[in-house]
């Protein structure tokens, strides 16, 4: 379904509105918002998990992201509501534990990486954030941010590969910069700290645990943005070649 667009800023909603007519998208994009200091943390958004009634409840970023992608949110989390070191490295918040505790569950046959070589190596090409570079992360869907005090920084879209092409080809329409995809490491860092340092949308075929904890579907992809350039991409949605003209020729299959 094609949507019109006012010639106008558009908002948050009115951004996750016509993403989801125009492709038909199952699902609605998330917003995510790096918070420096919880002092900055804006009036009236709730902390993760704060009316369940547990004690000390845990969860991952990539399953907060999930319950996002299904209606949850906006809420704020911080480093203790976590139990991956992976998550908190992707959200600024530092590591759970050193590196090296890591490797007799991720390192081996049957596991992340072969070597601890190659997992520094993942954690380095992601463009990480410091240590403690953030204290709280606000996730929520996009309809549900604004352009103020829940300003997002990233949003992430779950689709299909040909509902990700429409989008990626709509935001280079005009300026026919290609867009490069990021794979082989952990999701939530390849769609976190890499698209803020880079500046530029990406899109990943995400990981085994990342995509477990999104609960992706085997055929679902993820297409991340900073919010200022999603835009670009919204607008042009109307304006793309949709159709091949392959039909109009008669073409020889080899056999």
């Amino acid at each position: 379904m094609l949507v019109t667009i006012p010639l106008h800023v558009m908002t948050p909603e009115q951004l996750s509105r016509t993403l989801v007519q125009s492709e038909e998208l199952a699902y609605n994009p998330v917003a995510i918002k790096f918070v420096t200091s919880l002092s900055d943390l804006p009036e009236g958004v709730k902390k993760f998990a704060s009316s369940s009634g547990e004690r000390l409840p845990k969860s991952f970023l990539c399953a907060m992201w999930g319950d996002c992608l299904r209606g949850a949110g906006p809420f704020y989390t911080t480093k203790e509501d976590h139990y991956c070191g992976g998550g908190t490295i992707a959200a600024g918040f530092g590591t759970l534990l050193p590196l090296e505790n890591a490797e007799k569950f991720m390192i081996g046959d049957g596991k992340l990486f072969g070597n601890m070589d190659a997992l520094r190596c993942s954690l380095a090409s992601t463009l990480p954030f410091k240590d403690g570079e953030f204290e709280a992360q606000i996730v929520g869907p996009l309809a549900a941010m604004n352009d103020d005090t829940l300003r997002p920084d990233v949003v992430l879209i779950v689709c299909k590969p040909f509902q990700g092409q429409h989008i990626m080809r709509a935001y280079d329409f005009d300026s026919g910069e290609l867009i490069h995809g990021i794979a082989g490491g952990s999701t939530c860092e390849m769609v976190s700290s890499y698209v803020v340092k880079s500046g530029k949308p990406t899109f990943t075929l995400g990981d085994t645990g990342g995509n477990a904890g999104l609960s992706l579907e085997p055929d679902e992809l993820i297409v991340a943005f900073p919010y200022e350039k999603l835009e670009t991409a919204v607008r042009n949605l109307p304006r793309i070649c949709r159709t091949s003209s392959m039909h109009k020729h008669t073409v020889y299959h080899e056999r």
